[in-house]
């Protein structure tokens, strides 16, 4: 596992224990045994960017974009949160349990 993949299981683990609606987005794709890549779907309708966790938070969206200490948003990242955030959703980056603990207080 990656660091940043620790860092997205113990997150979803703690909001879990939060009683909070998430679930991993996994926009990878699908892997290709035979050709040894990972797939993905290409439609008009798919958005770059996506965060890697998505739920509801008091009745509101809720991304959380998954990063290491050192990780760092891609431009789409940033787009995909900044839109979340300006229609009324929660969105923000998380390199810790603490970043979400600071955020998603009540």
């Amino acid at each position: 596992m990656t660091p940043e993949s620790i860092v997205k299981n113990n997150i979803l683990s703690w909001l879990k224990s939060k009683n909070i609606f998430v679930w991993p987005n996994d926009s990878v794709g699908i892997f290709d045994p035979v050709k040894k890549v990972y797939r993905k779907k290409h439609s008009q309708y798919h958005l770059k960017g996506v965060s890697d966790i998505l739920g509801i938070y008091k009745g509101l969206l809720l991304a959380i974009e998954v990063k290491s200490q050192k990780g760092k948003t891609s431009p789409e990242q940033e787009w995909f949160l900044a839109e979340v955030k300006a229609r009324g959703g929660v969105s923000f980056v998380a390199r810790s349990i603490q970043d979400c603990e600071d955020i998603l207080h009540d």
